[in-house]
């Protein structure tokens, strides 16, 4: 489904879209209640040590640190995978072909990882309007790295090419149908209390006073609990290092001055049409052979990710044309020279395993 099917979905959710409508309606002006951020209440620091562990709840495995080099996380990463295989392959050793299969499967995980890593540089692409949409910019030395874990998947972001945040999107079986307002009562019997924060938003049936996210104060960190569920079916954890985050909001105002975020699904729809030199702009590029779900997608299962893998898509047959019209081997060794000297891929950059 393309974009035109984001259009067809908004209107049966009856948004209303408009040229002049949209930015207002993609995001209203929040009014926050009862004082600002600073004012949340402290979360459990031992539960948000938990959230950083490489192996997840598990602190004494090693944990993500804030100012992290992107060859450092995925060097974690490895590690917690190899833990998550340790035992299947263990049980396999009396099958050796078996064994080897798995130890494949975990090379092809971790290589699926890898070339998720990207940089936010200016080209608009499949993250733009995707869960993370509003957690970046572009042009403002931010990147995202993303792994698949057994609760959520996990998106590591980057500024000058230091770990600073992690989001946190639920996988959908973990909301056990719970409303936003019953899963935060979850999380603050896990975190402790936190503090509300509501938003104003005009309708045009009035003003609508709704509940926007949870937050809490963890040292130099902040916590928040974010609601993503109209339209990707999943609520976000979101962990980050508070002064890092000063100096990103900064250098967002210096890089895109008068930037306004905007919901994906709307400015999907808004946009429709237009012309556009995203080779990916419907989205359907794949990271471990998952499906790529787009705004306005009916179903919202697990959340997959937009992956900058060119051969998005390819099945054995297009080897079986590639092969019949193959070109000569001089042409071959012109092409090969090309490659070399050209610009290396910004999807694999700096992340040698």
């Amino acid at each position: 489904m393309r974009i035109t099917g984001a259009f067809v979905l908004a209107l049966s959710l009856g948004v209303a879209v408009s040229a002049t409508s949209a930015p207002g309606y993609a995001k209203a002006k929040a009014k926050k209640k009862g004082g600002g951020e600073g004012a949340a209440p402290t979360a459990s620091p031992a539960e948000v040590n938990k959230l950083k562990a490489v192996r997840l709840g598990d602190p004494n495995a090693g944990t993500f640190k804030w100012g992290m080099k992107p060859e450092e996380v995925m060097a974690s990463v490895r590690t917690a995978m190899e833990g998550k295989y340790e035992k299947r392959i263990k049980e396999a050793s009396a099958d050796p072909g078996k064994q080897q299969r798995i130890h494949d499967e975990m090379e092809r995980e971790l290589k699926a990882v890898k070339k998720s890593y990207t940089k936010f540089e200016g080209q608009k692409s499949g993250w733009d309007v995707s869960i993370i949409g509003p957690e970046f910019q572009q042009g403002t030395a931010e990147a995202v790295l993303v792994t698949k874990e057994e609760q959520w998947t996990r998106y590591f972001f980057f500024f000058e090419d230091g770990l600073y945040k992690m989001y946190l999107a639920f996988n959908r079986d973990a909301l056990q149908g719970k409303s936003f307002a019953e899963f935060g009562k979850n999380m603050e019997a896990r975190y402790g209390n936190a503090k509300p924060v509501y938003r104003d938003e005009r309708t045009p049936g009035g003003m609508k006073h709704t509940l926007d996210h949870f937050t809490w104060n963890a040292g130099g960190d902040k916590l928040k609990l974010v609601d993503r569920s109209e339209f990707y079916g999943v609520y976000c954890l979101v962990l980050y290092d508070a002064a890092t985050d000063e100096r990103v909001q900064e250098r967002r105002k210096v890089v895109n001055p008068g930037n306004v975020e905007k919901d994906a699904l709307v400015e999907a729809v808004s946009n429709r049409g237009k012309e556009s030199n995203d080779e990916n702009d419907d989205i359907i590029d794949r990271v471990t052979g998952h499906e790529v779900k787009k705004p306005g997608t009916e179903q919202h299962a697990d959340i997959v990710v937009p992956s900058p893998n060119p051969n998005a898509g390819f099945t054995p047959d297009d080897d079986k044309k590639k092969a019949a019209a193959k070109p000569s081997s001089s042409s071959s060794s012109s092409d090969s020279g090309k490659k070399k000297g050209g610009k290396k891929d910004n999807a694999l950059d700096g992340l040698e395993l």
